[in-house]
């Protein structure tokens, strides 16, 4: 399904580890804090932006692996700034991957709860390649060198024109997948990582979405407070909104005001919400 909007544009996540979870956000990565309660910390990529990450501290570590999250991508709107961002982290020796994926160049870290995150610049889309509505995305070794010669000047803070770019999940079958972002949320099927990774989209981007069974069938899901994703939302058009409802109220959920309003599979709240 082509020409919709689908805008990721907020996770909460709970949290533990305050100091260094606040540090991180604020510091590390510059980004704009605004504290919500006592417990509650809330981020911006600018200072004229609203908040796309809410931290709630009350959570409890769990050290098991678990389903969930696997990271949250961050989309720059350029090279220069990627590569800014990236030589910060390089000069304090912060612990990073890599990864050339074809469509786009991405770097990968964790915060101090073990949350993953990309910090990732799309290629052209006219130097994707399709084959049967399928996109190629593989993972080579990133050319760090002529990415930082892309930089223009020192980091200083999240540039303009940010975005969530895709959010990736674990779980523990494929086909709970597919029956969730195809099924129920109508994305089209993107690429495939043998049988144990789905990515999916709409618009025929690379991948709003990916579901990856890495940890095994037996990963279990979170617990109610262990860290980790408490809820995601995303804004829609009418259109898909309308769509939704009716593809979702065989499962009784109903609209409440603009919004829906229900369990991904992974344990946690996916919102729905209708532009005005």
């Amino acid at each position: 399904m082509l020409n919709i909007t689908y805008n990721i544009q907020h996770l909460t996540l709970r949290a533990d580890n305050e100091p260094a979870m606040r540090t991180f956000y604020r510091d590390i990565l510059g980004l704009i804090e605004s504290q919500e309660t006592h417990q509650v910390y809330s981020y911006a990529f600018t200072k004229s932006d609203a908040p796309f990450l809410t931290l709630q501290f009350d959570g409890h570590k769990n050290t098991q692996s678990h389903q969930g999250l696997y990271h949250f991508a961050l989309l720059f709107p350029d090279t220069a700034s990627l590569a800014s961002i990236i030589e910060r982290l390089l000069l304090i020796e912060y612990p990073l991957g890599a990864g050339d994926h074809d469509v786009s160049e991405a770097f990968y870290l964790n915060d101090p709860n073990g949350n993953g995150i990309e910090l990732y610049h799309d290629r052209p889309k006219e130097l994707w390649q399709w084959d049967n509505d399928l996109v190629q995305m593989g993972t080579k070794d990133v050319d760090a060198q002529a990415l930082l010669q892309q930089k223009q000047t020192d980091w200083s803070g999240f540039p303009a024109k940010m975005a969530i770019g895709h959010l990736h999940f674990v779980g523990n079958n494929l086909t709970r997948g597919d029956a969730f972002f195809i099924d129920a949320l109508k994305m089209a099927l993107t690429s495939t990582v043998g049988d144990s990774a789905h990515f999916y989209s709409h618009n025929h981007y690379h991948h709003h979405h990916a579901y990856n069974t890495w940890l095994g069938p037996d990963a279990t899901l979170r617990q109610a407070h262990d860290t980790g994703l408490l809820n995601w939302t995303v804004s829609v058009d009418h259109t898909y909104f309308n769509l939704l409802k009716t593809n979702l109220i065989d499962q009784n959920i109903a609209p409440v005001a603009n919004e829906l309003w229900l369990t991904d599979p992974f344990g946690s709240q996916l919102i729905i919400r209708r532009m005005d």
